[in-house]
């Protein structure tokens, strides 16, 4: 069974070198997909992860693992 690649940062995660911590969401895109992360305000243990106009809450740890996969497609996180 293949592992799961873990990303190391995302761009929600706090530190020295991140500068797109605080904002509201995150889009990516492959040029025609777009999938938007956002912080749950509520809960700080989810997000909300809008795709083909359906937005569903998922666990934190399910988001960055979306998001290394989507990286992996060739999304980028548009600035």
């Amino acid at each position: 069974m293949a592992r799961e690649k873990y990303p190391e940062k995302t761009p929600w995660d706090f530190g020295p070198e991140q500068t797109r911590s605080n904002d509201p969401n995150w889009k990516m895109s492959d040029g025609e997909n777009i999938v938007i992360f956002a912080k749950n305000k509520d809960d700080p243990n989810y997000f909300y992860v809008t795709q083909d106009q359906t937005t569903r809450s998922i666990l934190c740890f399910r988001a960055r693992l979306l998001y290394q996969k989507l990286l992996d497609k060739g999304f980028e996180l548009q600035v």
